[in-house]
Order: structure tokens, then C-alpha cells, then sequence
């Protein structure tokens, strides 16, 4: 061997690769790197001309064997004079088999496989670690990539698996948590990497996300293949239900087989929990939502597009039918202004009552941020009765739980400007519903990948455009001037949107046709920023503004600032500084004008070209002086109402974290909590694009405080990872504007990231608002603080950590006497007593939360207090006064409609009386129990079977102390509240 090739080092695991010494080698052209890639899978060994003809090329030709000597020899140029070796009919990359990172991996592994304990983990970790991305990811040859990266991609996994066994023998199951999530996200029907996830989240404390975890991959087998979980999931199922019953090969040590934590109450809400106030997470899906924007008025045209889409849809519900496995997409496509969305939503009418269990309407231009699905897929899961606890917090959890909604349901789906095809396909339901998308770009892929339909929409024949104009002018406006009719629509690109404006210049000025087609001859604007007709849309809308009042030119004008996809009359009033009742005059005033749009009663948006236009005329005529001061105004309107709303919400909160800004506009005000919530949920979009608005424009008191107030709603809709965002951007606001008192509220945010698995995280920021508070004097803050600390730790496991800052949190609020703050960190804590095996101090807090509770006349809270109390009677072996206490809870559960804690409370109550002695008792609350489940679609309905189907049982059979369904809803019960005391 060559002194060169001692030092050569080649990497097939990642991006193609080669060192010699620790410098990078350039490997010019594709086949070269593929005949290098072959020759190192045999590094040390002889590869057959014919097989690496076949691998690189997929043929054996005479013509083929010529072009791999000309390579071999380039590479002998640019790698090594005599790294390759040459013979009759073969060539041999002389190189030692560990200087390629493949088989260096196998000889690791296989080392490993004779090690024991930390020598072997070590060794896997040591050989996952010269993974740099998928195997042969850039090596152009198809043969060659088919015949080793399958195989490769498993010896990884099996890698990956074994160390998760390691690190879960070692004690690592919360640091394994984030790793395991990835992976299954990554490998979504390895049933292996899914057991070993919830195991790791059991032994984390977490045990109805590990419910969860497998509620998802009993999804995804169901959806994909139509199997269910096997054997080995369904064991690891069993124990974490059963701590008892350990999974094969593991021991289940003290530790991991505590119960997993009962939902958190964090401070922000924290009396909240127990006000009727909240949504009942658990009621029914609703008959069929309805969302379709108004169908469009005197709509003329598309004949034969109507006639198309009519046939497709004939199509798809024949093949649904027969069960067949495509996707049902079809995607609208042209320039902006042709009518797509005007032909989409009219179609989606005529044939609405084809899909009877709803339609659904989704504007993804308004979507504001990156392309993440998340939010508009949380949008679509609530408005199908998803209850929130159960929505996912990431998009490949939520597109699959929206698959689920849609299954044996029959829901047409509008998303209206989608960007491209990968923003699509989160949406994609199964056989049986509809996807109708428009779209500036033709998303081709959507046709190769998903089977799409795909419509490229032309603008209007001469014919349709002199129709559009005779529907709007009628026949006496337009009589002899055929001629005319002809040019206008040519001067307006036979684009709908301008014909349609033009026209409504003519009504409501009067001009005489001939002589509005001579204006448009001279006027020779363009509109730069706009594209497609770009030239003749400008000169149309230019008439339609020249036509505008001063008051209605100024709101047209205002409204290119707002960031979110639409706005209401009293948000357009704090914008602009006018009267709400003027203000609604002015906008109603534009949608006469043709320039804005009343997509639903009382909301209104801008068409995205009429946008651009109005950002033009603001930027040429208002300077960006008065655009900061519209947008400041409307931000402080949106915070104060947006307090206003959370008061309605969360009643108890004792400390809303800001003062409420003075507006000109008054905040809206509202009768009771679904009101609010109702507003919380119209604004959604509006609220998080005006965070990221306000932060891009520099106001930085804005920026924080419009994430400080979406900070409950978002927590209500488990919209994790959208809180992490937001959370972020307010807090480099508030660092921005030296503003110490929101820097800690933005900090106090971080108290979520622990339902991303950022721990560390979490933890961290927590502390750091804690020293601010501290040196503000702020005591609520504190205790606030104090409360996200023990939720953490108790997710975390570390239950001592949890007790001691809970107990220091209800320090606090006794000290400052905020009751409803000091029940629910009392409710907190005996959760947290709960799981560190602390019965009897459980039953003492969570006695002292009932007496407050009760004081409060907060009904649902004490229905909590008392399924605790009753669980750690059950605990103690106290099986009669366990039962007493769970029939008292259920009975609450029942009085305020929350028939999810119901089920569960009910549920804990049969065990109990089973362990009793107590059978025919037992049967019949667990029958009542799952008559409510199956009601509400509770996945724990199967569970509840199960021990039905025990009750047979010796009652010593079911462990007293084994975790009750009740208590399972860490994740899932419309008690937890997540976004701190805030």
C-alpha cells in the first residue's frame, strides 16, 4: 500500500467524501464518486468490471467498460497514482477496509456486540457517530444506491435501537425523550423506536404522553398499512397502563414505575381551571362546520371549468367508493386577479351539499411566518371538534390527527393561495373528501406524487368579459357600444378582477363607457411590484381609487398595513384613529367600491394585488411615519382587548403581567367567556402575525406585549411550539427596549418549552425571570415562577425539586392572599405529592384547595380536589372512603359538562369498588364510564373495555394503586394550563 493511501479516509455515510491527512479531496463529476463509492465498499478487495458497468451505469456494454476506464483513470489523477489497482477484468481500491466510514461502523458495532454495560454503549455511540446524513446521498447510480443504502439504513437503526436499550438500563430515559421523537417523526412505522419512546417518557414521569405516543402510532399502522400495533407495543401499552407489569427484560424500579403526573395547573390560569368558564374539551363533534366564504354574486364564465371540475368530482367520489388509496386534490392554478378564487368558492357551493359533513375554507397566504403547518392545521382540527388537549403539538402529528377527523367523513377543504405543493400536502385527507386549492403556481408535483387534478386557469374569453360587463351594467349602459365593450377588456387583460372593477367605476361615476376607455388609452402607470397583467390591473385600479372619497382613500390606504389576513370594524377604527360606527361605513363604502371583500359578516380583506397597490399609495402619499403610528394604535387596541378577553377567561388571575394601554378606539368588552374565547379565535391569525409585524417594524413595547396576551389562548390550544416563537420574539423586544418587567413575563413563557422536551431550557429561563422578579420586588411574579419550576421538575421526575418550589410558590400567595392563585398551586402540589408516593400529604393540600375552592365558588376545581383526595385514599388501601370521594367527583363532573374528567373520574371509581370487593358495583360504573367515552370519541374507551372485560376477575387481580384513567390526562384535560400564572 501506498504511503498516500495510509492516510486517505473516505465517507459513503453523509455527502460523498475524501481526506487524505485531514484535507478535503475534490472528486469532480458524478460517475467518478460512483465508481470511487463502489471500489470503497469493497475497499481491499477486487470489484468485477461488469459489476461496477452495472452499478453506475445499469448495463454491461462494451461502451460502458470504456467509460470506466477513462474514469478509473481520471481518478487515479485526482485521488492517488496507485490507489486504484488494476487486473484482468477487476480493480481494487487499495485502501484498509477502516479507512471508509461504512465499514468502519461495522467493525464498531460488531465490537460492540461483544462488549457489556458502558463499554458497549460507548462503542455504538462512537460508530452513530460517523453518520453525517443518509447513506450515498449524492452518489449518482442508482444500482448501486438500491443495492447498499436500504441495507445500510437498517444496520443503523438497529444501532440506534440497541443504544436506546442502553441508555434506557442506564437510567438516560429524559434525555433520550427528544432523540426518540425525532426518530419516530423520521421513521414513523418502526414499532421498536415507538416502544422506546414510551418508555422513556414513562420513566420520565410522563405517562399520557406515552399514551399518546402510542395513540399516534396505532394511527399511522392503521392509516398506511391497516394492521395493528404488534405484540412488543402492545406489552410496553399494557405496562405503562400496569406499572406493575414490566415489559419484558426491563425491570421496572421504584422510580420508573411511579404514576405519571395528573395534569398541570400552572399559575397563569391557575383558578381558571375550576370556572365553567373553560371549553368543554370534551364535547361532541359538531353536526358539520360550515366556512365557505359568500358565494360570489352575479358570477358569470368558466362554463366549461364548472362543467371540468363537476366531472372530477364525479370521479373522485366514484373512486372513493371503491376504496381506492389516492388523494383527492385538485389545484386551480393562474395569475393573480384571473378568478381562481372566485370560480373556487362558487363551485365549492353548487356542490356543498355533496359533502355533507362540512366545508372547510383555509387562506394560507394569510398565514403568517414560516411555511410550518401548525397553526393552520390546529385551525382546520378545532373547527372538525377536535378537543384541544388532543390536537398534537408539532405539524406531522397534527396533519395525521386531521386524517383521523376526516376518516369515513365526507369535508371539502378549500385552501386558497397556497405557495407550493409541501404546503399542501399536510392538508391531504383519504378517500371520500375533497382538496380544492388555488394557487399562483401550477405545484406539478402534487399531479406526480399525490395524483392531482390540475387546472391552469386563462383569463376570460372576449365573450366572458363582455358578459361580466353586461351582468354588472346591464344591456342600456352598453347598447352600441360593441366596440367599446371589446377594447375595455382588452385595456383590462380580460383579467375578472380588473373587468369587474372597471365596471364598477362606470356605475358609480356615471362615465360614459366610450370615455372611460379613452382614459385608459393615456394612462400609461404601471404597477412595478405587481406581476401577470401587472400593467393592466394598475391602470384599473388607479380609476377605481381616483373614484374614492378622501375618508375611504385614507382607510383603503390604512388597511396595506394590516399584517394578519383580515380585519373587523372596531380593529379598522383603532387603525385609522376614527369612530367604530365611520369606520364601518368606510369599509362597507370599499366593498361597493370593488376594493375590498366582505368574506364573512363583519370581516373584511384585501385582495392580495389590491395590497400591494394600497402599500404603494401609503408609502408615496403617508410616509412611513404615519405607518408606524396606524400600526402602534392598532397593536394597543388589539393588547387591550385581548386583556379584556383573557379576564373572561381566566377570572382568577391575580396579576395580568402589563398595564392595559390607553386606546382612543375602547377595547372591545364581552358577556362571558365563549364570547372571548370566540374573539381569541377570529383574531388568531391577525394577533400572531401582528407579533412578528411589530417586531420587524421596531415597536418593541408592542412586539412583547401582543405575545404576552395570545400567551393563554395559544396554551388553551396546546399550540407549543407556536408559544416558543412568539416567546422568543417578544423576549429580544423586550431586551431591545431595556423594558426589564417584560423581559421576565417573556422569560416566564419558556415555562412551555417543557411540552417540547426542552427541559434545560425551560428550567433555565424560568431561573433567569426569577432573578428579575426578584429584583423588581414583584411577589406575584415570583410565585409565578415558582409554580412553572415545580411543573417542570415534576415532568422532569425530580419530584423533591417539584414539592419544594410548589410549596415556596403557595408561600407566596398566602403571604400576598390571592385565594384562587393559592387553591390551584395547593392543586399543583398535591399532584406532585402524588407522584413521589406522599398519599396522605396529597389528601392534606388537596383538602385545603377544596376549602378554598369551595370559597371561591370555583365547581369544576372542586371536583379535582376531590378525584385527588379520592385516588390517594385508594392509595393508602382506604378502598370505602377512596370510592365516597370519586362518586362525590363525578357528580361535579357531571353538574358542569365535562364528561371527560367524568369518564376518567367514573372509571377510577370501578377499579376502586373492584378492589373492594364491591363487583357489581364496580361493572356498573365502568359500563357508565365507557357509554360516555364512546360519546365523546375518548381514545381510552379501549381501556375501559379491558377492565370490563376483567371483571370477572378476583378483585387482588387489579392493584389499588395502579394509576386511574382520571389522572391520565397530563396532556389531554381541559384542567391544564400551561403558559404559567401569566
Amino acid at each position: 500500500m501506498c504511503a498516500m493511501t495510509e492516510t486517505m479516509r473516505i465517507g459513503l455515510l453523509g455527502p460523498f467524501q475524501v481526506t487524505d491527512g485531514g484535507v478535503p479531496k475534490a472528486v469532480d463529476g458524478g460517475r467518478q464518486r460512483a465508481v470511487l463509492a463502489a471500489l470503497a465498499l469493497a475497499a481491499g478487495r477486487p470489484v468485477r468490471s461488469s459489476a461496477l458497468a452495472a452499478h453506475v451505469w445499469g448495463e454491461d456494454t462494451p461502451s460502458a467498460r470504456h467509460r470506466l476506464h477513462a474514469i478509473v483513470n481520471r481518478l487515479r489523477q485526482t485521488v492517488a497514482p496507485e490507489a486504484i489497482r488494476a487486473a484482468p477484468g477487476e480493480y481494487t481500491l487499495d485502501l484498509e477496509p477502516g479507512a471508509v466510514d461504512v465499514h468502519r461502523f461495522r467493525s464498531l458495532v460488531a465490537e460492540a456486540r461483544n462488549a457489556d454495560g458502558p463499554a458497549e454503549l460507548a462503542l455504538l455511540e462512537q460508530a452513530l457517530g460517523l453518520w453525517r446524513g443518509d447513506p450515498l446521498v449524492d452518489v449518482d447510480a442508482e444500482g448501486l444506491v438500491v443495492a447498499h443504502a436500504p441495507k445500510l439504513i437498517e444496520e443503523r437503526m438497529r444501532a440506534v435501537e440497541r443504544r436506546a436499550d442502553l441508555v434506557l438500563e442506564a437510567g438516560g430515559h429524559a434525555e433520550l425523550v427528544p432523540e426518540l421523537t425525532e426518530l419516530t417523526t423520521a421513521h414513523p412505522l418502526r414499532e421498536f423506536l415507538w416502544s422506546r419512546l414510551m418508555l422513556a417518557l414513562h420513566r420520565s414521569g410522563r405517562q399520557a404522553e406515552a399514551l399518546a405516543a402510542y395513540q399516534r402510532v396505532r394511527t399511522e399502522l392503521a392509516d398506511r398499512l391497516g394492521i395493528d400495533p404488534g405484540e412488543e407495543l402492545q406489552r410496553v401499552h399494557r405496562a405503562v397502563l400496569r406499572p406493575a407489569d414490566a415489559p419484558p427484560g426491563q425491570a421496572t424500579t421504584p422510580a420508573r414505575a411511579l404514576p405519571a403526573p395528573a395534569p398541570d395547573v400552572p399559575a397563569q390560569a391557575r383558578a381558571a381551571s375550576a370556572t365553567p368558564a373553560q371549553a368543554d374539551p370534551s364535547r361532541p363533534v359538531p353536526t358539520a362546520p360550515r366556512q365557505l366564504a359568500a358565494d360570489i354574486a352575479g358570477f358569470t364564465g368558466r362554463a366549461d371549468r364548472l362543467a371540468e371540475l363537476d366531472l372530477l368530482l364525479d370521479t373522485l367520489l366514484d373512486r372513493a367508493a371503491g376504496d381506492g388509496p389516492e388523494a383527492s386534490v385538485a389545484v386551480i392554478s393562474g395569475p393573480g386577479g384571473v378568478g381562481k378564487t372566485s370560480l373556487a368558492v362558487h363551485w365549492a357551493h353548487r356542490v356543498a351539499d355533496r359533502f355533507p359533513d362540512g366545508q372547510l375554507h383555509l387562506n394560507l397566504a394569510g398565514r403568517p411566518g414560516p411555511a410550518s403547518a401548525d397553526t393552520p392545521l390546529m385551525t382546520l382540527l378545532l373547527a372538525l371538534g377536535t378537543p384541544p388537549e388532543r390536537i398534537p403539538p408539532d405539524a406531522d402529528g397534527r396533519s395525521a390527527e386531521l386524517r383521523s377527523a376526516l376518516a369515513g367523513r365526507r369535508v371539502l377543504i378549500l385552501l386558497d393561495n397556497a405557495r407550493d405543493a409541501d404546503q399542501v400536502r399536510p392538508f391531504l385527507p383519504g378517500p371520500g373528501s375533497l382538496v380544492l386549492v388555488t394557487s399562483r403556481n401550477r405545484l406539478r408535483s402534487l399531479r406526480r406524487r399525490e395524483g392531482a387534478h390540475l387546472m391552469e386557469l386563462d383569463p376570460f374569453t372576449p365573450a366572458e368579459s363582455a358578459a361580466l360587463l353586461r351582468s354588472a351594467l346591464g344591456p342600456e349602459t352598453l347598447t352600441g357600444h360593441a366596440d367599446a365593450i371589446a377594447e375595455l377588456a382588452d385595456l383590462c387583460g380580460h383579467l375578472p378582477l380588473a373587468v369587474a372593477l372597471a365596471a364598477e367605476r362606470i356605475r358609480n361615476t356615471g362615465i360614459p363607457l366610450p370615455e372611460l376607455v379613452e382614459e385608459a388609452r393615456d394612462d400609461t402607470a404601471r404597477l412595478d411590484a405587481l406581476d401577470d397583467g401587472a400593467d393592466d390591473v394598475r391602470k384599473v385600479f388607479d380609476w377605481s381609487y381616483r373614484a374614492l372619497p378622501q375618508r375611504e382613500a385614507m382607510m383603503f390606504r390604512a388597511l396595506a398595513a394590516v399584517p394578519g389576513p383580515d380585519i373587523g370594524a372596531a380593529a379598522a377604527a383603532a387603525l385609522t384613529g376614527t369612530a367604530p360606527p365611520a369606520a364601518l361605513r368606510l369599509l362597507e363604502s370599499l366593498v361597493d367600491h370593488n376594493l375590498l371583500r366582505r368574506h364573512r359578516p363583519g370581516r373584511y380583506e384585501l385582495h392580495d394585488l389590491l395590497r400591494v397597490y394600497a402599500a404603494e399609495l401609503a408609502a408615496r402619499t403617508d410616509g412611513e411615519e404615519r405607518r408606524l403610528e396606524s400600526l402602534s394604535r392598532l397593536f394597543d387596541w388589539y393588547t387591550a382587548t385581548g386583556l379584556e378577553a383573557r379576564f373572561h377567561v381566566h377570572p382568577a388571575s391575580a396579576d395580568p403581567g402589563l398595564e392595559t394601554p390607553r386606546t382612543a378606539v375602547p377595547p372591545l368588552h364581552f358577556d362571558d367567556a365563549p364570547a372571548a374565547l370566540a374573539w381569541f379565535e377570529t383574531e388568531h391569525d391577525n394577533l400572531i402575525a401582528a407579533v412578528g409585524a411589530a417586531s420587524d417594524a421596531g415597536l418593541d413595547r408592542n412586539c412583547w406585549q401582543l405575545a404576552h396576551v395570545m400567551w393563554s389562548h395559544l396554551d388553551r390550544c396546546r399550540a407549543w411550539p407556536e408559544i416558543a416563537v412568539l416567546g422568543e420574539t417578544g423576549l429580544a423586544a423586550a431586551r431591545r427596549a431595556g423594558d426589564r418587567r417584560g423581559e421576565a413575563e417573556m422569560l416566564t413563557m419558556g415555562a412551555n418549552l417543557r411540552y417540547l422536551g426542552r427541559f434545560e431550557e425551560a428550567v433555565t429561563s424560568q431561573r433567569e425571570a426569577l432573578a428579575i422578579y426578584q429584583e423588581l420586588g414583584n411577589r406575584s411574579g415570583q410565585a409565578s415562577v415558582l409554580n412553572n419550576l415545580g411543573l417542570i421538575f415534576r415532568r422532569m421526575g425530580r419530584h423533591d425539586e417539584a414539592i419544594d418550589h410548589l410549596r415556596r410558590c403557595a408561600a407566596i400567595d398566602e403571604e400576598v392572599g390571592t385565594q384562587g392563585d393559592l387553591a390551584i398551586s395547593l392543586m399543583n402540589l398535591d399532584q406532585s405529592y402524588m407522584d413521589a408516593g406522599r398519599a396522605a400529604r396529597a389528601i392534606e393540600a388537596a383538602g385545603r384547595s377544596l376549602e378554598l375552592l369551595r370559597g371561591l365558588g370555583h365547581v369544576r376545581g372542586q371536583g379535582r380536589a376531590m378525584e385527588t383526595i379520592g385516588r390517594a385514599h385508594g392509595r393508602l388501601g382506604d378502598h370505602d372512603a377512596a370510592a365516597s370521594w370519586l362518586r362525590r367527583a363525578a357528580a361535579v363532573f357531571a353538574d358542569v359538562g365535562d364528561r371527560w374528567y367524568q369518564s376518567g373520574t367514573l372509571t377510577d371509581l370501578g377499579r376502586e369498588l373492584r378492589a373492594g370487593g364491591r363487583g357489581a358495583e364496580a361493572e356498573a360504573a365502568l359500563e357508565q364510564a365507557l357509554e360516555i367515552a364512546d360519546a365523546i370519541g375518548d381514545p381510552r374507551a379501549a381501556d375501559i373495555r379491558e377492565l370490563l372485560a376483567e371483571c370477572g376477575d378476583a378483585p387482588e387481580r387489579v392493584p389499588a394503586q395502579r394509576k386511574g384513567l382520571a389522572a391520565e390526562n397530563t396532556d389531554k384535560a381541559p384542567g391544564e394550563h400551561t403558559a404559567g400564572r401569566r
